[in-house]
């Protein structure tokens, strides 16, 4: 896959960075722009070296010359593709193309697909999980549509929470850290670019007590794994997903957190 620079070349670059990877966004026309940019604020990058990212309307590619900056992926020779609705991500080793995104949201959808991949070899996922900082470190809770990660983090003290919808989990600096994002959920929290030391990840579970459940390994994978973004059936990638589970399933406390949807709940997560 190549793209012609000389077509993007009045096109104002977005630099953005999310969960450490940057991505250089260069969206034509101002309305989506000016959208995007609203939308992605806080996760604003000065640097100009991320992986490029073009749009074009259509479904289909124009391959030409390749762009002049390198990102690699480290995936494999294989570039990669997904289709959502009426819309497209492309990937290899030096850029990615969006087709057809019309509207920020698309947009939204298009970038979770893309960190995924990019995120896999270097050691981090996109989950459906709420995050909220306490005493500088954070804490993960982990749920599908419904499971109470809005309830959680609007029960959570202001300015506390990384994101109420898509956690960002990473191995940085000799641990897993948790990272804030800009894809919110129902308690539309903005996101915060920061990232903390993960104290503990808890599958939410709705009770008529709060209390905690110690999950062993395969617990702990059986209740990640539906919560986890992840869009190919490559087996390279998945055995690298399953493996990356396996360490933190390992290396972090994991807990079923089953909880009354209130405050109360604190006492029992970190008494």
């Amino acid at each position: 896959m190549g793209t012609n620079l000389n077509s993007h070349e009045c096109v104002r670059p977005l630099h953005i960075s999310i969960g450490q990877i940057p991505l250089s966004l260069f969206i034509p026309g101002e309305k989506l722009h000016d959208r995007a940019l609203t939308r992605y604020s806080g996760f604003e990058e000065t640097r100009a070296e991320g992986l490029p990212i073009f749009f074009r309307k259509g479904s289909q590619t124009d391959p030409s010359s390749d762009p002049s900056r390198n990102f690699s992926t480290d995936l494999s020779s294989d570039s990669f593709s997904y289709v959502l609705d009426d819309a497209l991500v492309r990937l290899d080793s030096s850029c990615a193309e969006f087709h057809g995104v019309r509207h920020e949201y698309a947009l939204d959808s298009l970038l979770r697909i893309l960190l995924t991949m990019v995120l896999l070899p270097r050691r981090g996922f996109l989950l459906h999980a709420a995050t909220v900082v306490r005493d500088g470190r954070a804490y993960v809770f982990a749920g599908r549509s419904g499971a109470g990660k809005s309830t959680v983090a609007s029960l959570s003290p202001a300015g506390t929470v990384l994101t109420d919808e898509i956690s960002l989990l990473r191995f940085t600096d000799g641990g897993w850290h948790a990272y804030g994002t800009p894809f919110w959920g129902e308690f539309r929290a903005a996101g915060l670019n920061e990232h903390y030391p993960i104290a503990g990840i808890f599958a939410l579970a709705q009770a008529s007590e709060d209390r905690i459940e110690p999950l062993a390994p395969k617990e702990i994978l059986r209740a990640l794994l539906p919560c986890v973004l992840f869009f190919t059936s490559n087996p390279e990638a998945n055995r690298a997903l399953l493996h990356m589970l396996l360490g933190i399933a390992q290396q972090i406390p994991c807990h079923r957190l089953h909880f009354r949807r209130n405050e109360e709940f604190w006492k029992v997560v970190a008494p």
